[in-house]
């Protein structure tokens, strides 16, 4: 048998390699490494919160450190390695973040804010203050930014509560 270039066809491969098996295996093997991620990472939280709590042994019955980890521990968790959070980790503006959504938690529940859309909104503030004061991309946020953003947070409950009524 011949084709149509005139070789011998008889040599040639039959099995063509398709893609499609190679995308499948790195999809599962990106999906088995996110679970891998998360879960050492709610490891680590577990591990972080039982030694906070060995650690304030003198809590009265009002103070009581929480035993359950929150979406929002997790969300501030992965937060803080992000590059684009830079600025939780400066100060206690990721506390005193973590008191807001806290404070407000049933209301942006009960309008699908989760704790990762939080984040966002505050980063997006941030930036948004930066650029309008021609600040550098990794300034360091200082408290009357902090203001800014809280201010932001205040705003965006208030219109909330004003558009869907509370």
């Amino acid at each position: 048998m011949t084709d149509s270039l005139g070789g011998d066809n008889e040599n040639m491969p039959v099995e063509k390699k398709s893609s499609v098996e190679e995308v499948l295996k790195r999809e599962k093997l990106a999906k088995e490494f996110e679970k891998e991620k998360r879960s050492s990472e709610k490891k680590a939280i577990e591990q972080a919160a039982a030694k906070l709590s060995s650690q304030s042994l003198e809590t009265t019955d009002t103070a009581k450190p929480s035993k359950f980890i929150t979406n929002i521990d997790i969300a501030f968790s992965q937060a803080k390695t992000d590059l684009r959070f830079y600025f939780l980790n400066d100060g206690t503006y990721a506390d005193d973040f973590k008191r807001m959504f806290l404070e407000n938690e049933s209301l942006f529940k009960r309008y699908g804010i989760t704790s990762q859309k939080y984040l966002e909104y505050i980063r997006e503030s941030f930036d948004r203050y930066k650029k309008i004061h021609d600040m550098m991309p990794l300034d360091p946020m200082k408290p009357k930014h902090f203001k800014y953003v809280e201010d932001s947070i205040s705003e965006l409950v208030r219109m909330f509560n004003q558009r869907f009524g509370k």
